[in-house]
């Protein structure tokens, strides 16, 4: 029996991706809270002490330790920063490699999408290949989102993952592509989103021009 294709629709992809995204993002946001909350009054502290800091230098008409502030916000941020990027790693890692390569050949943001993650030949792949195909994708985003852009571009509808790990993503039901009114809907929230956020730069940047000029 021939295989025949049927690739998903860049859009239908970043729909799905969005939604991933959004699941992840409370997941890791759960997690820092409860990290955080065993050292957070040493943060509190560390803040309370910097502010203090910075009402007596104002009120004594010393220059305030920007340095000093700096050091103490870095102390705090890092540790958030870097606990946050490795729990989203770690936690997208099984999410996406145990999904894709389970039965349901998706996540759920492509279940919700109709759409489905295989090999070359329309077949499930299994967990070596969807991690493979996880840890490929750093590429797609290394590339400034090109790798992830090739969706969009070639025939078969393949980022730069699917390449290297030799997967596709597919509509699960060929005969049904349509891509729901809803997820068209957060594409043009996003899109506005973009439009309204470039705009608001350009402005921004113009008015400081004019300040500058002005002087």
């Amino acid at each position: 029996m021939s295989y025949t294709p049927s690739p998903a629709g860049f859009w239908k992809r970043y729909v799905a991706y969005f939604i991933d995204i959004v699941i992840l993002y409370i997941a890791v946001e759960i997690l820092s809270m409860l990290f955080f909350s065993f050292r957070g009054q040493s943060d509190i502290g560390s803040l309370n002490a910097l502010l203090a800091s910075l009402q007596t230098s104002n009120a004594n008409g010393d220059p305030p330790d920007v340095l000093g502030a700096i050091q103490t916000l870095q102390d705090i941020v890092m540790p958030a920063l870097v606990f946050s990027t490795c729990a989203y790693f770690i936690l997208a890692g099984i999410y996406f490699s145990w999904m894709e390569g389970s039965r349901h050949q998706a996540s759920i943001g492509k279940k919700l999408l109709g759409i489905k993650v295989t090999n070359a030949n329309g077949a499930p792949i299994g967990p070596a290949q969807s991690i493979a195909r996880f840890l490929a994708a750093g590429l797609s985003w290394v590339t400034m989102n090109l790798g992830h852009a090739l969706a969009a571009w070639t025939p078969d509808r393949r980022a730069l993952h699917d390449y290297i790990a030799n997967t596709r993503v597919e509509n699960v039901d060929p005969k049904n592509t349509a891509m729901p009114l809803w997820a068209w809907a957060i594409i043009v929230i996003h899109g506005l989103a973009f439009v309204g956020g470039t705009l608001f730069l350009l402005l921004t940047v113009w008015m400081l021009m004019q300040k500058i000029a002005a002087l």
